[in-house]
């Protein structure tokens, strides 16, 4: 993650659970998510918890999607 282009709110996030600019560009979007919910309070949050929701997502057929927007 470039900590140039992130968005303001997250790497303040970031940087205030102790994080580096170094340490953030070695962050994957996924870890970077991670620890801005864990800052706000979202605990236990991991990359496979998301990886989770991508193939929950996957399974819902698109007319279910269209019509809950």
């Amino acid at each position: 993650m470039n900590p140039r282009t992130m968005d303001a709110g997250c790497l303040r996030a970031l940087r205030r659970r102790g994080h580096s600019d170094a340490s953030i560009s070695a962050m994957t979007p996924e870890v970077a998510f991670c620890e801005y919910c864990a800052y706000h309070g979202i605990m236990n949050m991991m990359p496979a918890t998301l990886e989770m929701l991508d193939k929950l997502r996957s399974e819902v057929p698109a007319a279910v999607t269209a019509s809950a927007a």
